[in-house]
């Protein structure tokens, strides 16, 4: 009797996503039962692991999302493990992320550091419209060159990390960023 038990769990464990109509009812309802069965342990999980308590259920709630969300919609022999690997990722992503944020809180910290100006309405206005260009150039660009230059650019990932997130072979993600970079360059004077 207390294999029964121990299998039970295995079988709802199983989950197929993206189907749609009957199955999609029946992975729904697989869907609440590993959030039934792995919120809690998901929620010690990342209570060790963040500074503020108060992201866990959303960290919980992105776990779902993206198991939801999964391109390949094969089933989950050993659900456990993908989802706590679903975890570690988020929780990689927002530390690059926050690295990032740092990385350029303190850039602008020692730039003002160095060479106070002050500003004023003409500096804003400037700003703003350099924003604008910037923004104007990066419209420009097909959507997975842009994709790809916003993700090494911005989110700091390395060219292996976007060819994996995106589907494509490394030289796929060179050629990209040399598109945007002479894109952006021509347009704006710079490699922004």
């Amino acid at each position: 009797m207390a294999s029964k038990k121990h299998t039970e769990p295995r079988k709802t464990g199983r989950f197929r996503a993206g189907d749609d109509g009957s199955e999609g009812r029946s992975s729904h309802k697989d869907l609440k039962d590993l959030f039934d069965q792995f919120q809690i342990p998901l929620e010690k999980y990342f209570r060790k692991r963040v500074y503020n308590q108060n992201e866990v259920e959303d960290l919980v709630q992105d776990v779902f999302f993206r198991l939801t969300s999964r391109s390949d919609n094969t089933d989950l022999e050993r659900p456990e493990a993908f989802i706590f690997q679903i975890a570690a990722n988020l929780l990689r992503d927002k530390a690059r992320r926050e690295a990032t944020k740092r990385a350029f809180t303190k850039q602008l910290s020692d730039q003002n550091e160095n060479a106070f100006e002050e500003i004023s309405p003409e500096r804003v206005l400037l700003g703003k419209e350099k924003l604008v260009a910037l923004k104007n150039a990066l419209n420009e660009l097909p959507e997975r060159t842009r994709t790809v230059f916003l993700l090494h650019r911005f989110e700091e990932f390395k060219y292996r990390e976007i060819a994996q997130q995106l589907g494509m072979s490394m030289s796929s993600v060179e050629k990209h960023m040399m598109v945007a970079i002479k894109h952006l360059t021509q347009r704006l004077g710079s490699s922004e």
